[in-house]
């Protein structure tokens, strides 16, 4: 079997890497030039819970050239969702299909429109990564990867994906309900991930600090609040005391902490803000969860400028705004 994976971060990398390290077809494609250019020459380095290891494998910052492929796994952010899903559509055989893995809702969707319901399947992992710099990716927390098909069929080739995954040592099982299982974990990351990009804790950390651990329950109440009005079966009868329990002990780096601190753009329009989204077509206030999003949204901004764009001048800035001002009342 022949695997693409479409973005290759972390998670993409570490996944890529071990499978590739395990004797299996994958090939990295990613846009980001120097990431490639270190794994095409030096190899990806895949460190963390899987040990050390200098992985050799195809990378590629395009799909042009390469021929298909009978796996796409999909592990880019959301907001590049729509793009990877027409790149799936460019690269897979006529019988091939997609996996995604990804965090928030709305990317089963997104490739569903480009590939149709049979071609796309979908799980959620509960493993964590990092990467600190091209070319290296950090296997920070081994958990569970739960993937099936969207019509709960035990398929021959959702079994031959777990059995990859397991092989290369990615700790995988069939589900036959994996929208339950997407919904769950993104119930996770939405009451963890932007609470940790905006206060700079980690999940024990939070726990610890009681302030934040309060407010946690409240984003927990609304957005338990907009699930069940929706009717959504999660996979766990009680998700606020497996997320309490997981958030005591757990002391990872949530995605979203990561890309904030990189200047990059978050992934909060599909966690909190899609809970906002959820909320308002159902006629529902989310107050914490709007705040969230609002915070989320000035540190992205704020780092982006500190990070990635040349020091501002802020007096002509004002200036600016006071001309502004005056054009608009007249004077």
């Amino acid at each position: 079997m022949r695997i693409y994976m479409i973005g290759a971060g972390a998670m993409g990398s570490f996944y890529g890497g071990l499978l590739a390290r395990a004797g299996f077809d994958a090939t990295l494609i990613d846009p980001r030039e120097v990431h490639i250019g270190l794994i095409r020459r030096n190899g990806l380095i895949v460190e963390g819970v899987r040990g050390h290891h200098v992985v050799r494998l195809p990378a590629f910052t395009t799909h042009g050239g390469l021929p298909p492929c009978d796996l796409a796994i999909v592990f880019t952010d959301t907001n590049n969702t729509p793009a990877a899903a027409r790149e799936a559509k460019d690269v897979l055989k006529p019988d091939g299909f997609a996996l995604t893995l990804q965090n928030g809702i709305g990317n089963v969707e997104a490739l569903v429109a480009e590939l149709g319901e049979r071609r796309v399947t979908a799980g959620v992992t509960m493993n964590s990564g990092a990467f600190p710099e091209p070319g290296r990716a950090v296997y920070t927390n081994a958990g569970l990867t739960s993937i099936g098909e969207l019509d709960g069929r035990i398929s021959p080739r959702i079994e031959a994906v777990a059995a990859m995954l397991n092989e290369a040592g990615i700790e995988t099982r069939v589900v036959d309900d994996p929208m339950s299982h997407v919904w769950s974990k993104f119930v996770h990351n939405c009451a963890a991930n932007a609470l940790a990009a905006i206060t700079g804790l980690r999940g024990g950390e939070m726990y610890r600090t009681p302030e934040v651990n309060a407010l946690q329950d409240r984003l927990l109440d609304e957005i338990l609040a907009v699930v069940e009005r929706k009717g959504i079966r999660l996979v766990d009868p009680d998700p606020r005391r497996k997320i309490k329990a997981h958030a005591r002990i757990r002391y990872n780096k949530p995605s979203m902490m990561q890309h904030v601190e990189q200047g990059r753009r978050t992934e909060i329009d599909s966690l909190n803000g899609a809970i906002v989204r959820e909320a308002k077509a159902l006629g529902m206030a989310v107050p914490c969860n709007e705040a969230v999003v609002a915070i989320v949204k000035g540190l992205e901004r704020s780092r982006m400028q500190l990070l990635h764009e040349p020091p501002r001048d802020y007096a002509s800035l004002e200036k600016e705004a006071e001309e502004e001002a005056r054009r608009e009342a007249g004077g």
